[in-house]
This record gives C-alpha cells, sequence and structure tokens, in this order.
C-alpha cells in the first residue's frame, strides 16, 4: 500500500511539474512576442504574430486586440481583416451578449475581400458566415469561389453539402459530402449527413454511412441513437435493441434509448420488460411524459388498474394537453367498474 500511495504521489508531482513546465514554455513565448510588438509598436508583423499565437490557442479576444491594432496600422490588410473578422464569428457563436459581432465580422470579411479577392480562407469565411444567417444560396456561392483557388478543403465541401441539404437540393449535398470525405477519411461529419439524408429516404445505405462513421468513433452517441432508430423504424427489433445497448454502455442515462427499448417490447408483447424500460426512462427524466403514458398501458394490459391511472394522471399533470394519455385515463375508468 506504501508503495502504491509513493508512485501515486510521483506521478502527480510528475504531472503538474509537466502542466507547469508547459505553462512556463508559452509564458516564455508570449514574453518574447509581446518584446517584439514594444520595441516595434507601428509593425504590423508582431502584432500578427501574436495574433495569431492566441488565435491558435482559442483565445480570441486576446488574438483580436491586437488584431484591431494591425488594422490601425493597416486597414486593408487582408490577412489581419480576414483573422478579425474569423475572431467576431467565432466570439459571437460563445458569448450572445456581443451581438454586434456578427456585423463586424461581415464588414472585416469584406474589407479583405476588398483587399484581396482572391483569399479563398476569406471566401470560405464568408460563405460560412452566410450560413448562419441562412444564406444558403449565398454561402454557396462563396464556397465555390473559395474552392476553385483551393479545392482540398475538406470542411468547405462539407459546409457546402450543409447549405445543399438546407435547399433540399439532397443529390448535390451527397456529392459535396463525398467529396469532402474524398480529401481526409477520417473526418466523420460528411459520413452522418449522408446517412441522414438516405434515412430520410428510407434507403438501406443508411447503414452502409452510419458504420463507417462508427469506424472512425464506436462511440458515438448520435449514429448509434440514428442508426439503431432507423433499425427500429424498419422493425428490424433485434440489430436495433442490439445497437441502442451497446449506445447505453456509453450514455446509460439516455431517456429516449430507454423509451425506445421500451416502445420495441411493447411491439414485441413484452409488456412486463416493457415496464422498466420505461422505469429507467423516467428515472432518467422525470418529467418524460410519454413514457408515463407508455408505463401506464403496459401496466393496464398486464392489469395493474390502479398504477395504470397512476401513469396516466402523471402524465396529465406534466403536460395537460397530452391528449393520448387524456383519451386513456378516461377509457381507463370507462372500462373499469371500480371507477363508475
Amino acid at each position: 500500500m506504501r508503495i502504491l500511495v509513493v508512485l501515486s504521489l510521483f506521478l502527480c508531482i510528475f504531472s503538474c511539474k509537466q502542466k507547469a513546465d508547459k505553462s512556463e514554455e508559452l509564458a516564455s513565448q508570449i514574453d518574447i512576442l509581446s518584446k517584439e510588438v514594444d520595441e516595434n509598436p507601428l509593425e504590423v508583423q508582431p502584432l500578427l504574430k501574436r495574433a495569431k499565437f492566441n488565435l491558435n490557442k482559442k483565445k480570441h479576444e486576446s488574438s483580436l486586440f491586437d488584431l484591431k491594432q494591425c488594422l490601425k496600422i493597416d486597414s486593408t490588410n487582408s490577412e489581419c481583416n480576414y483573422l478579425a473578422a474569423l475572431c467576431y464569428y467565432e466570439i459571437s457563436k460563445y458569448d450572445k451578449s456581443k451581438s454586434e459581432y456578427g456585423k463586424l465580422a461581415l464588414r472585416t470579411i469584406k474589407n479583405a475581400l476588398s483587399s484581396d479577392q482572391n483569399n479563398f480562407l476569406a471566401l470560405a469565411l464568408y460563405g460560412e458566415i452566410n450560413i448562419a444567417y441562412a444564406k444558403y444560396k449565398e454561402a454557396i456561392e462563396f464556397f465555390n469561389k473559395s474552392l476553385s483557388i483551393e479545392y482540398n478543403q475538406f470542411e468547405i465541401h462539407h459546409l457546402m453539402g450543409y447549405a445543399f441539404k438546407k435547399l433540399d437540393q439532397f443529390d448535390e449535398a451527397i456529392n459535396c459530402f463525398q467529396n469532402s470525405i474524398n480529401i481526409n477519411p477520417d473526418f466523420i461529419e460528411p459520413y452522418i449527413e449522408i446517412a441522414l439524408i438516405y434515412q430520410l429516404k428510407n434507403d438501406t445505405l443508411t447503414t452502409t454511412f452510419y458504420n463507417n462513421a462508427l469506424k472512425i468513433d464506436s462511440t458515438n452517441i448520435i449514429v448509434l441513437y440514428n442508426l439503431a432508430l432507423y433499425y427500429q423504424n424498419n422493425l428490424n427489433y433485434n440489430m436495433a435493441l442490439e445497437t441502442y445497448n451497446k449506445l447505453l454502455k456509453y450514455d446509460s442515462f439516455n431517456s429516449n434509448t430507454h423509451y425506445n427499448i421500451g416502445f420495441i417490447h411493447m411491439e414485441l408483447d413484452l409488456h412486463n420488460i416493457a415496464v422498466n424500460n420505461f422505469a429507467d426512462a423516467i428515472y432518467s427524466n422525470s418529467v418524460f411524459y410519454e413514457a408515463y403514458y407508455a408505463r401506464g398501458i403496459c401496466f393496464e394490459t398486464l392489469g395493474n388498474i390502479a398504477q395504470a391511472e397512476v401513469d396516466y394522471k402523471r402524465s396529465i399533470e406534466i403536460n395537460p394537453d397530452y391528449k393520448f394519455a387524456i383519451d386513456a385515463l378516461e377509457n381507463l375508468r370507462n372500462n373499469n367498474k371500480k371507477y363508475n
């Protein structure tokens, strides 16, 4: 036991030392960059180097501070305008109090392109900003311009596919997603998007693309859930249950998964098992009124009228407008003498 304690202490000290060394290294790099800025206060490049350093560390506010200084020195610099637009855009995603940052991102990205219309990164970002404003046709136009200059941008092919999908142009969307995969086969998002399109069509290719996505990340909850739902909707209950149970290994409190397993067991007339599944769904989400209603049906089928009434009432308490539970409770009372 003493050896384990000593080893644990050693590992802790080693880990802390690594973190301290890394912090010192980063501080040292910042100090060097800051010294260069101080020595050349009217030059863009030192500020730009520090801005890029902070941007790589996801320190968007710090990066934006330096980029604003860059633009005071040279307002026409395309790279500085592009990076400022990127910072404004990223900050606007997580800080909703800065509502003006969306407009500032648009202004600086336009400035970047007015200085250099072949700045493919700026064109791509302009497309992405247009997606944020639901201007999908405009987004596609800018993505195409960007890709005509630099084709091997897998994320931009993916974003263009998303824009086509929002326009219900599914063939074009699939083509874009496939281009993204061709460039980067390890990028999981386009596999999911293609699978979702095929799932809407109830096409058997759905499973191919979800399974390809799972080869990249076997623990992906969204992929596992959607794949299981596809199997369930096509009455392939064995595969659906197998996939749902895989999901529960990684997310044991996924209420929708417990509910869907219960629904399958109801379809198989295994109401005694379904009761437990719906109980798990309720345990995971205490206001899951559909689960209370479904469990009530199971109890009623099993002859437990009193508990069925309790569950129907609880479902209605949570959602007073839930007609299925309202009707079920009324029928329960009408069909059982004890309620007359």
